[in-house]
């Protein structure tokens, strides 16, 4: 059984009954620039209304992290906001507290996981990247140039520049 997967029976027709679940699992998380390292941890209330169990809290992940713009590489600690409402009938393709009495976490948790992960991860706002021409990392490293600018086929276009 999945650690993702949690039975929910005692809840069920307790309206108002809660109780508090802390979760550590791997989540498979692979993406360009960004990918979940170790495993994520969640620390959930599990709460029952009327035909409901609403699951809040937070869940805490760390990263492995490129920069887009230099490629150095890091890690960081995020933590997301988790709320989601599991219905004992479903809704709009919602989740639904099965016919045994579980709920299963794990796609909200890869939901929001992957959601929070940044798109373009940045080492710092002001990275200056990668030289175009040899490679070199111009955050250490300022590249001294490498060919006379009248090469490139744009170079006519500094003398629109000059008065």
């Amino acid at each position: 059984m999945s650690a993702f997967i949690l039975n929910v029976s005692d809840l069920l027709g307790h309206p108002g009954a809660r109780r508090t679940v802390a979760l550590e699992a791997p989540l498979d998380i692979r993406l360009d620039l960004a990918s979940v390292v170790e495993p994520v941890f969640a620390d959930l209330v599990l709460e029952a209304t009327v035909d409901e169990v609403v699951a809040r809290g937070t869940l805490r992940i760390t990263a492995s992290l490129r920069c887009n713009r230099c490629l150095a590489e890091w890690d960081d600690e995020m933590s997301v906001a988790i709320l989601e409402v599991f219905g004992a009938r479903p809704v709009d393709d919602g989740p639904i507290v099965e016919r045994d009495g579980s709920i299963d976490l794990e796609q909200i948790l890869h939901d929001e996981a992957s959601l929070a992960l940044p798109i373009a991860p940045l080492c710092r706002p002001d990275c200056l990247g990668l030289c175009p021409t040899c490679g070199t990392d111009l955050n250490t490293d300022p590249c001294s140039g490498h060919a006379d600018e009248s090469a490139s086929p744009f170079g006519a276009l500094r003398y629109l520049l000059e008065p």
